[in-house]
């Protein structure tokens, strides 16, 4: 998905209402929640959600409290969506080619508590067309099973690394999200029109859909070979490296 910056949805810039949505991502969240983020009076909130709802981007959680509200999967498209310009097909097969490296990296480094076990790419990529505009990718995050008995402790240990470095939580959810943040921000790259999907949450939509698995459990080892012989991919990686000059 694409977007331009003059946009509007229910009066509000098109952009801000992007950040809303990749705020709550996975969320639950209510209008007074909206209100909140926005700092705006809760008419304008209601309005603005049930835009949202007519469109398509978020809907009513069943067996839940009245006015409890998520995202879509249209309405996680748009927190992933770009206002930036398309690029070129060679460049898009670099910055995947340059993705399924990093995803290597990830793979090969022992001290990640995550490694990607699915790596699937759909969308504008997959059509026979010059310019491209997202690349979308679903990609799967599988916890090292060694660190199964430990799971809570080796988290939070991760976390404090980060804390120790400078790094800021919120909450404990943050402190217990960071492994998982920390590789998909590596995982990025700092590229912009590069949209990360969570597998698990589109794998019924993506059945339907066209799409192209392009790493799975059994072929990890070959992404892993990838990255043997580049200088620099055995050194792990690290939350500065999410932090790289856009390539595309």
């Amino acid at each position: 998905m694409r977007l331009s910056s003059d946009q509007e949805i229910a009066g509000h810039p098109v952009l801000r209402v992007r950040a809303l949505l990749r705020r709550f991502n996975q969320d639950f969240w209510t209008i007074k929640t909206v209100a909140s983020v926005l700092r705006i009076p809760g008419g304008p909130a209601r309005r603005l959600v049930y835009a949202l709802r007519r469109l398509g981007y978020v809907e009513a959680v069943p067996d839940q409290r009245p006015g409890t509200w998520r995202n879509t999967i249209s309405g996680n498209a748009l927190a992933n969506a770009t206002a930036a310009a398309p690029i070129s097909r060679p460049d898009a097969d670099r910055v995947l080619r340059e993705f399924l490296m990093r995803v290597g990296v990830v793979n090969s480094d022992p001290s990640a508590l995550y490694r990607v076990g699915m790596v699937v790419v759909f969308g504008s990529y997959l059509k026979p067309q010059q310019l491209i505009g997202d690349i979308d990718l679903a990609i799967r995050l599988d916890g090292r099973p060694e660190c199964a008995e430990c799971w809570s402790e080796a988290l939070l240990a991760r976390a404090e690394v980060a804390a120790n470095q400078g790094r800021h939580f919120r909450s404990f959810l943050d402190r217990l999200a960071w492994a998982e943040t920390e590789v998909k921000r590596y995982l990025r790259g700092g590229v912009r029109g590069l949209s990360l999907h969570d597998w698990t949450k589109e794998a019924a939509w993506l059945q339907h859909a066209s799409h192209k698995v392009l790493l799975a459990d059994d072929s990890c080892a070959a992404v892993k070979s990838a990255t043997q012989g580049q200088r620099g991919s055995r050194r792990g990686f690290r939350q500065d490296d999410s932090d790289v000059s856009p390539t595309a």
